[in-house]
């Protein structure tokens, strides 16, 4: 796909070699970030500020990687019952800007769902487990497994001073569990800025078909939401015969579904 700056056979050699060396080290921190228990659906203030120091973890691994780092505050939450709670920030990297290169912007997400251990969990959900050679615990697939193999792969290249074959972009966030708040306006307003130089954007939020086959997505169809309200009378229609031929709002309300 880059055939102008593709790396060569060589180079790619070299970085697997790192990679194996270094999986220790990448487990370590993989550990480390499955710790923080970054869960975005329950809106409890410790479970924020737990989404809070992970987005920090991560803004921080970008920067000593030499990445440009921004981190967007995009503001509250409001909830049902009225309380607001602090949206985590939203991360917008940038490595390399030469324009003879195509940019691929990486996307995805350090939070997570509810767990714990009586749910079915063989083992502590937020400790990072190895079991017949496979690595359990929360966000170990979904998503930061994910965020860190991108980061790892830079990291190799800066390692074995070896130049990207493509700019690197990242938006990173800590809501895609609870509907990506504050993530469609920040992209609107990126559009020209940030976004407007990158070529391909690639999800890395899905799953592996083997242990050394993961799986490629080329399109996916995404969610819509919708609210809709049939305004009617100020008094159900009863079943039997009062209301007679009138509609019944329920009955419009599905039909329209």
């Amino acid at each position: 796909m880059f055939s102008p700056s593709s790396p060569p056979a060589g180079l790619l050699e070299k970085a697997f070699q790192y990679i194996d060396l270094h999986q220790n080290e990448f487990v370590q921190t993989l550990k480390e970030w499955v710790a923080v228990e970054s869960d975005s659906v329950q809106p409890q203030p410790r479970l924020r500020w737990e989404l809070f120091r992970m987005m920090t973890l991560a803004a921080d691994r970008l920067r000593r990687l030499g990445a440009s780092v921004d981190s967007v505050d995009p503001g509250v939450q409001q909830l049902p019952n009225g309380q607001t709670l602090p949206i985590p920030p939203i991360i917008l990297a940038e490595l390399g800007n030469d324009p003879k290169k195509a940019t691929v912007c990486f996307y995805g997400h350090l939070d997570v769902q509810p767990a714990r251990q009586e749910d079915g969990w063989l083992s502590d959900p937020y400790t990072l487990t190895e079991v017949d050679g496979k690595l359990y615990g929360r966000g170990a697939t979904d998503n930061k497994g994910p965020v860190l193999a991108w980061i790892n792969a830079v990291s190799t290249f800066r390692s074995l001073e070896e130049d990207l074959p493509v700019n690197i972009k990242f938006v990173i966030e800590g809501m895609e569990e609870a509907g990506s708040a504050g993530l469609e306006e920040l992209v609107r307003k990126e559009k020209d800025r940030f976004f407007s130089s990158v070529d391909y954007v690639v999800i890395s939020d899905n799953l592996w078909l083997s242990q050394r086959k993961p799986a490629l997505t080329y399109g996916t169809r995404g969610n819509s939401y919708f609210r809709v309200e049939v305004r009617c009378r100020d008094q159900d229609f009863h079943s039997g015969t009062f209301g007679g031929i009138l509609n019944e709002p329920m009955a419009d309300l599905v039909a329209l579904l």
